[in-house]
């Protein structure tokens, strides 16, 4: 199978390429994008070229499936450019795929082609994608998918034309000014009582457009998780001051700023939150479903952006959610997530994060015929645990059981985001060890590890600190769940300090010895 996608260097791209790439039914997967593109793989083909170009027919030929991503998102002040693009240029690609043989082509639409209308209840594809003709984005969405639908009716059954319209998506690969607003320390909507968001993980993105790429879909396809969140629980989960806002003058300050260069955004993306969609065609047709919920994914959007997480209830517990705020952390540890424990204990502080790692029972090097230590690892102030985990793992190897904390404010455990007080540390502490010795049924050892730790005032000090540890403990620094910041007051000094898988051993043996 061979699959030609537009757009290919955009954030859909970014989170789209590596699963079609990693499907052995695909043999070829050719990227058009006006730049170069930033990967490269053996089934990779890069080709540099406007989706306005008739040429795009021969790049076209001999591909069973078209997915069209190219589209302007991001505002440019040339409005009339802005629908040249995503009008011409989405009706030849339709055009040149027909004429090339293309047996189907998935469309990138947009929640948006409904309009900026709120409705009481998810709406499902029999509502009409009316668009907005003064928001150019909502517009050309709603317009694309007018042209398509046109198009399926002069030529029925001779292409399968599918449009995914998928709700606000978020991940890693994914950064605008609409997630830097919703994370801000300040929220501004007007209606914000009913304004909400349907959150959506790129990777359930990426399988929707995946699946749709491999089978003949016709017409419009609601994309989204089953739940919704408000933007006042939104705030509300991160310390963010929410406003009610007046429309009409919010649009006309957005406006002048952005003439003034001051803003990203015009009125034109001032709205009262997105329509909330009912996702069942999807499914029924595809099988495809979420894996994360809206609130998850919301919670990840927080996380990733370096904002905390306040409320108890809103700390992530499913694994692969736990895993998919990870991600950037995980990638650069070269850890995959599988197999890993996640939990959250409950605290005076909130909820402590914990991975678990179980003692493999045969491992190299047995702490002692009695059976299994237990150890308790607090991560390093301005660190979290993923970055322990191969200790921890090769830990588990040597018959040692593990749980590796996060600090408050630190990781996924909920608090102000790099802050630490002494009392906050204990209390995590003690959660911690109360939560290893009913697991595992014996008495912990509590274990730092990496470099000694001392109160840090200066931003990013404690990351020159930890990267002359003689476990070389480097970090991420795109990860978002890292500090910007660090107040860590103290808590961890007393404890005993190991550089080593054997110290750590070699302190369990100590220990049951003086016991």
């Amino acid at each position: 199978m061979k699959v030609a996608v537009t757009g290919a260097t955009s954030d859909f791209g970014a989170a789209i390429l590596p699963v079609l790439l990693a499907d052995p039914d695909i043999d070829t997967v050719i990227g058009l994008a006006r730049r170069e593109l930033p990967i490269e793989h053996p089934k990779l083909e890069s080709v540099r070229m406007d989706i306005r170009d008739p040429g795009i027919e021969e790049v076209f030929r001999g591909c069973e499936a078209v997915v069209h991503l190219a589209f302007v998102v991001e505002e440019i002040r040339d409005k009339a450019e802005t629908h040249d693009i995503n009008l011409r240029g989405s009706r030849n690609v339709i055009d040149s795929a027909y004429r090339a043989g293309v047996l189907r082509v998935v469309i990138a639409s947009s929640i948006n082609a409904y309009g900026p209308e709120l409705r009481p209840k998810p709406v499902n594809e029999d509502v009409y994608p009316a668009g907005d003709p003064d928001r150019y984005y909502f517009h050309d969405k709603a317009e694309v998918e007018h042209y398509a639908e046109w198009w399926l009716r002069r030529h029925p059954g001779e292409m399968a034309i599918s449009m995914l319209r998928p709700t606000y998506i978020i991940g890693p690969d994914f950064s605008n000014d609409g997630i830097d607003q919703l994370t801000g320390p300040v929220g501004a909507f007007p209606r914000a009582d009913d304004a909400a968001y349907q959150f959506l993980h790129q990777r359930d993105m990426a399988d929707a457009f995946h699946r749709a790429a491999k089978q003949d879909l016709v017409g419009p396809f609601n994309l989204g998780p089953r739940d919704w969140v408000g933007v006042r629980d939104l705030a509300a989960m991160q310390g963010q001051r929410m406003f009610d806002v007046p429309e009409r003058p919010a649009v006309v300050a957005a406006n002048v700023a952005f003439r003034l260069g001051l803003t990203a955004f015009s009125g034109q993306w001032v709205t009262a939150g997105e329509t909330v969609v009912d996702s069942t065609r999807l499914t029924e047709a595809t099988g495809w479903a979420p894996t994360l919920t809206a609130r998850e994914s919301a919670a990840v959007m927080v996380l990733l952006q370096g904002k905390p997480l306040l409320r108890r209830e809103d700390a992530l517990e499913r694994r692969i959610a736990c895993e998919a705020a990870l991600e950037p952390a995980s990638e650069f540890v070269g850890v995959d997530g599988r197999g890993i424990e996640h939990v959250q204990i409950p605290a005076a502080t909130g909820a402590v994060h914990a991975e678990v790692h179980a003692a493999r029972s045969g491992g190299s090097a047995t702490v002692e015929s009695g059976g299994s230590a237990t150890v308790v690892l607090p991560a390093p102030p301005g660190l979290h645990a993923r970055y322990l985990t191969p200790f921890a793992a090769e830990l588990a190897e040597n018959d040692v059981d593990v749980v590796v904390v996060d600090l408050p404010g630190h990781g996924l455990s909920t608090g102000k985001r790099g802050r630490a007080t002494a009392a906050g540390v204990n209390d995590a502490l003690a959660v911690a060890l109360g939560y290893a010795r009913i697991r595992f049924g014996a008495t912990p050892l509590v274990v730092r590890v990496g470099d000694a730790t001392e109160r840090v005032s200066r931003p990013g000090r404690w990351r020159s600190k930890i990267s002359r540890s003689r476990t070389q403990m480097s970090v991420n620094p795109a990860d978002g769940l890292l500090p910007r910041r660090l107040r860590y007051e103290g808590g961890l000094e007393d404890i005993p300090h190991a550089y080593s898988v054997r110290d750590v051993v070699a302190l369990t043996r100590a220990d049951r010895v003086d016991s």
